[in-house]
């Protein structure tokens, strides 16, 4: 029954249920279908009277019974009225109320006095509560050269700065740290930046809550590349007991941030082919320009290109609130799932808060400022609907 309707029809049923709308059609149809037997058995140990025959409102002879609906037929659907709706089964209310667009969860009583209340579909507007479908929270972020801008700087900043780059590496740090017992969940970000005219240097530092823009703070400027890098190593390590280069072999440690390995190449600026580069290569080498001169118009090129590489790239808050990972990040959060999966079949609390403290370290979540052991990641359900969301 529930497979012959539309991905969005079944997703507006379960949502008017309360229930998860996430996953494939089989999954939502096979969702669907459980929650409407439950509510049947419900129904019927509630009220077996209410409940009605379980023949769908026939006779022996096949024929419909006097006082029954029959569901599909719409003129007389168009006549009922509350005699004739109190004599139908509990099945006929709920396949009425979906045909009128009413929700179709409650009791018989519920479904009778909601299905009174509408009038004839044709001639009025439908006065019950629209399912609220939330927009997707999408944060526009700024790619600037080879890496993204912090959202909250300042956009003075963002004009003329950019994340500070040497050789293969970015400076641009995203940590965090979420611990259930101690009702931790915060984050804490580190940018290197260069005046894109290459004469000032900065590092940028935001921190809170997931979630939440926090505070922020700007170090600087700095007259040096050197100054400034040292100022952003010392800041990683002071948060993570990790030297930035070893990032690649990071070791976790209690009461510290992770570091959180993030990827915007999808959205990145496409590379310029090796021939055209090397082209560029062979026409600076033979300039003919006083030495001042090429390097001047040298660096008016780089600051053209690089306002011509500033891209906004768009993801989900709610479901990335501190940005894109990478996938190896992703991949770090499934192994933790996985040993949190074998966890649950122990039954060990403690351990259990301390895994999914893990997990929610490496996979960010925006809770709010709920308590944390609200979320403790403690049933096979509550595994499965991670894994689907990191798979």
């Amino acid at each position: 029954m529930s497979s012959k309707l539309k991905v969005e029809e079944i997703r507006s049923q379960l949502t008017l249920r309360g229930l998860d709308s996430r996953g494939t059609k089989a999954m939502l149809v096979k969702r669907l279908e459980s929650a409407m037997q439950i509510e049947e058995e419900k129904e019927k140990k509630s009220d077996p009277v209410e409940a009605g025959p379980a023949d769908g409102g026939l006779n022996s002879h096949g024929k419909r019974k006097r006082g029954s609906v029959d569901p599909d037929d719409d003129q007389k659907e168009e006549d009922l009225d509350g005699e004739k709706l109190k004599k139908c089964t509990v099945r006929e209310l709920k396949a009425l109320a979906g045909r009128r667009g009413v929700s179709v969860s409650g009791t018989k009583g519920e479904l009778v006095k909601r299905l009174c209340g509408v009038e004839n579909p044709k001639d009025t507007v439908q006065e019950e509560e629209p399912v609220v479908i939330e927009e997707e929270k999408l944060v526009t972020a700024t790619k600037k050269g080879g890496a993204v801008l912090d959202q909250w700087l300042p956009d003075d900043i963002k004009t003329r700065y950019h994340v500070l780059q040497k050789g293969v590496d970015s400076y641009d740090a995203t940590l965090n740290q979420t611990n259930v017992g101690d009702n931790n969940n915060k984050f804490y970000v580190i940018q290197a930046l260069e005046s894109d005219n290459g004469g000032s240097f900065m590092v940028y530092c935001r921190w809170g809550r997931v979630g939440v823009k926090g505070q922020s703070k700007l170090h600087g400027p700095f007259s040096s590349q050197e100054s400034a890098i040292h100022e952003f190593h010392t800041r990683f390590y002071e948060k993570t007991k990790n030297l930035w280069l070893d990032r690649k072999k990071f070791v976790s440690h209690p009461k510290c941030y992770t570091w959180l390995e993030m990827d915007y190449s999808e959205a990145g600026t496409e590379q310029m082919p090796p021939k055209a580069i090397k082209s560029i290569e062979t026409q600076l080498q033979e300039t003919k320009l006083e030495g001042r001169v090429a390097k001047f118009v040298s660096l008016v090129c780089n600051i053209a290109m690089m306002k011509q590489q500033m891209l906004e790239i768009g993801y989900n808050a709610e479901k990335l609130p501190l940005g894109k990972l990478s996938q190896s990040t992703i991949l770090k959060g499934y192994d933790v799932l996985r040993r949190i999966s074998d966890m649950v079949q122990q039954g060990d609390r403690k351990k259990l808060e301390q895994l999914s403290g893990e997990f929610y370290t490496v996979i960010p979540h925006d809770f709010g400022f709920k308590k944390m052991r609200d979320f403790v990641i403690d049933t096979p359900f509550k595994v499965k609907s991670k894994i689907e969301m990191v798979i």
